[in-house]
This record gives structure tokens, sequence and C-alpha cells, in this order.
């Protein structure tokens, strides 16, 4: 099975933030008892300060009620997708509920899971990687597509030599822009594991490779910036949804 990544989000400002964006964004959600099969389809209304306290308003379903009441600590696990896919999950405890809505207390955290060992991100325009091919002295530079913390796809130009799957690339620098600098991880070796044709949109192939030497620390860094930039982009789409 895949490592599955998990990364917290903690606190209860992040995690109102966090709610509102759901809401606003009318995010479907699993909502379901840990300890039976039940489960509902249902949508998060509100995130509602009673008293110098949040609470959660999720909207009422057919037949919670009944299932609730055969449930001794009134436990509660909610499941959706964020703004840019990645499975978020997190328990709750159910103050009351009414036909209209269901009261649940604030999270103490909301996990996101990624079901893939390293989660991929589009690169920002101005991301860049250059390595050597195979014997070659020549460094070779390019835009990227995509990276994460096991790998990167890069777009190459079809008037050069095409790496084939397998080859391996050297002392690989992969560019990133961040808060107004430009960041640099050193790769020392990857393996080509996809060669795309050229493709209309861009005029160029695409090449993915995988990182088969990488320091650990390397690989948690940019890991971090990959988690960074999801939280950037969350708070840009749920900030744009208020205005």
């Amino acid at each position: 099975m895949v490592e599955q990544i998990s990364e917290t989000i903690a606190g209860e400002k992040d995690v109102v933030n966090t709610l509102r964006s759901l809401v606003d964004s009318r995010v479907t959600c699993k909502m379901e008892f840990p300890r039976n099969d039940q489960s509902w389809i249902t949508l998060l209304l509100e995130v509602r300060n009673v008293r110098n306290t949040y609470h959660l308003l999720v909207d009422s379903v057919a037949g919670f009620e009944a299932v609730l009441s055969g449930s001794p600590d009134k436990e509660v696990a909610i499941e959706f997708k964020d703004q840019v896919g990645v499975p978020c999950r997190f328990n709750t405890k159910i103050i009351a509920c009414n036909p209209k809505a269901i009261m649940a207390s604030l999270p103490e955290a909301i996990y996101r899971i990624q079901r893939r060992k390293y989660f991929r991100i589009e690169a920002l325009l101005g991301t860049e990687i250059s390595f050597l091919d195979g014997t070659s002295t020549e460094r070779r530079k390019t835009g990227v597509k995509n990276y994460s913390g096991g790998g990167v796809a890069f777009y190459l130009e079809n008037d050069r030599r095409m790496p084939n799957v397998g080859d391996s690339l050297t002392d690989l620098h992969l560019c990133i822009p961040e808060g107004g600098k430009q960041i640099r991880f050193c790769i020392p070796k990857a393996a080509v594991r996809r060669v795309e044709p050229e493709s209309s949109l861009t005029g160029k192939a695409l090449c993915a490779v995988e990182f088969t030497e990488i320091p650990g620390e390397t690989r948690n860094h940019i890991t971090s910036h990959v988690f960074r930039q999801q939280r950037v982009i969350m708070h840009r789409f749920g900030n744009g949804l208020r205005k």
C-alpha cells in the first residue's frame, strides 16, 4: 500500500478559516458514525460563534437523529475534498440537532490525507530545472510543469535529444519562486519514468522523473514547500469567495 502523508490544520483560527471556506464554496461532505456503517452526504452551513465559543452547523439529513440516539459518545467523522482536491477528515461531537440543522463542536484539528506518497503541485511561472543528461557535460535548463518531494515533470524542446525511460539525470537544480525570491533544491540523481510527445498546447515534449538519490532533508524541505503552496491556494480561494 502506498504510504499516506498527513498535514494537520490545527489552532482555532486556521480551523475556523478552513471550515468557513468550505461553507462559502458549498463543498459536499460525507458524515458518518465511526463505529457503524451509517453515512450521509451533507453540507456545512455555518461556523457560528456562540458566547465566544465556535460551533459548526451541518445541514440536517434524514435518519440522523435515530442513529445519534444509539451513539453514546455522539461523535461523527466528516470527510471532504479541499480546493486543491486533497481528501480531508475531522471528528466532532454533536451538541444538538433539529429538522433544519445539526450543531457540532468545533474540531480540534483537520487532517489532510495524501493518498499518494508525494502530492504534486502545479508549478508557478518562473519555476525551472537544470540538470546533466547522461555523460554530457552540458547543463540543460527548462521550465517545470509540476513537482513534488518525489519527482518533477518538465518540458523539453523537440529539437534536442529526448531522454529514454530509465535514463539517469544527475546534479538536478530545481528553482522555485516563493515569497518574492527563488529557492533552490539540489538533487544528486533522478531516473526518467515517463516521456510524452509534443503537446499542441505547449509545442514541447514532457518528461517526468523520479528522484532516486536525494538527501532526506532536501526531500522534507520540498514537501514542506508544497504544503505551504497548497495553503496559499486554499486561502486565496476562500478570500475570493468572500469578496
